[in-house]
């Protein structure tokens, strides 16, 4: 089993439930179908990331060269496209390199494994929050629903996320033992600025997490938890 990414142009920003449709089709081979469109920028980005990663078929037919790609098998190449199945190995190195290869040349880049749409900076807001996981990638700009997820997703072994607009403003949430609590125990963090507005509450349901994690994301000026902050100060 490979990890996989997909890049491909998007003239506006489309939800993660469009671009998880449009990747189905790719893998199916429906290009047209997924109403995909040619872009330069495809091209370009191709062209640069096998500079970076070359392809499987440029290195020494399988023997000590492979090494220098992180690819499991070819890349799925159109004008319109381009599939990469890398090794679980190497990804922690390269997909981060993708992404940002992608966003510089306008370009989304999609993430099946945490259905996760990674957009270009043109299609974020200008003040939007990103998203840093325990496990995985971080996503600028998430969505609702890629929130609500990874907040789902927390585990013992996936046990932090951290929402953050930006230095030392952030909501963030510690799981089970590793945040010395109890296994389902949730301590949640909320910063805005400096120490002196450091705040943490305990809680034991996680869609009271989700719903904090919902309320920062959106802004709200109130939490819609009703719990007990406690200061850091």
């Amino acid at each position: 089993m490979s990890f996989d990414l997909a890049v491909w142009f998007e003239s506006g920003r489309v939800p993660v439930a469009d671009a998880t449709r449009t990747y189905e089709r790719l893998c199916d081979g429906d290009v047209a179908g997924a109403g995909v469109v040619v872009s330069e920028a495809v091209a370009v980005f191709h062209r640069e990331l096998t500079d970076r990663f070359p392809e499987l078929s440029a290195t020494a037919d399988l023997g000590p060269g492979a090494e220098a790609s992180p690819w499991t098998a070819g890349l799925d190449v159109s004008a319109a496209h381009v599939i990469m199945p890398m090794s679980w190995s190497r990804a922690d190195g390269t997909a981060p390199e993708v992404v940002a290869l992608a966003g510089r040349h306008g370009l989304v880049c999609f993430d099946p494994q945490a259905q996760v749409l990674h957009r270009p900076p043109a299609q974020r807001g200008t003040d939007a929050p990103s998203l840093r996981p325990c496990v995985g990638l971080k996503v600028e700009d998430p969505d609702p629903d890629v929130i609500d997820r990874a907040v789902r997703r927390l585990s013992a072994e996936n046990w932090f996320l951290v929402l953050e607009r930006r230095s030392g403003h952030f909501l963030q949430v510690g799981h089970g033992p590793n945040a010395g609590l109890a296994a389902d125990g949730f301590a949640v963090e909320h910063r805005e600025g400096s120490m002196e507005h450091h705040y943490r509450c305990v809680l034991s349901e996680r869609d009271e997490v989700a719903a904090l994690f919902a309320d920062y994301a959106a802004g709200a000026s109130t939490w819609s938890v009703d719990t007990r902050w406690d200061s850091l100060f």
